[in-house]
């Protein structure tokens, strides 16, 4: 069976009228499309590129032109670009540092408490974090694996 050029919507939630219009454009107008990627900035100056996945999510194929598209983004930019899995009940993190930049900050993979997480955040963006902040973060370790 042949898999369609462009993949139907999938969850609902986005604006449905630019989604369709865009899969209209063709196979040759690719779009990235992202659990939920934001912009980490700081006084206006952008400081990382981070997709944020769900726990459960699929562990991304670096080599697909999405990543690679998003990868050479964040080098042109240099900046910071990762992916990072949470756990929206526990509130625990799996940071994948993914080019060079990033690893600057991250050496490798690793599970991080959401205390954790987000003081490397403000470490970033060469801010610290107030205990004010801090005493709302959750500080449950990923589980191993």
């Amino acid at each position: 069976m042949l898999e369609p050029a462009v993949r139907e919507e999938r969850t609902g939630w986005r604006d449905q009228s630019i989604s369709q219009r865009h899969r209209l454009w063709g196979f040759n107008c690719p779009a990235v499309d992202l659990d939920f990627l934001v912009v980490e900035y700081n006084v206006g100056k952008p400081v990382a590129i981070i997709e944020y996945k769900h726990h459960g999510a699929k562990y991304p194929d670096w080599h697909h032109p999405t990543y690679r598209a998003l990868i050479s983004l964040a080098n042109i930019a240099r900046l910071p670009f990762l992916v990072v899995f949470y756990h929206n009940v526990d509130w625990w993190f799996r940071v994948v540092p993914v080019n060079g930049h990033a690893k600057k900050y991250y050496e490798h993979w690793q599970g991080m408490t959401e205390s954790e997480f987000v003081a490397s955040l403000y470490r970033m963006r060469r801010v610290v974090l107030t205990n004010e902040i801090a005493d709302k973060l959750h500080s449950v370790k990923p589980p191993s694996d």
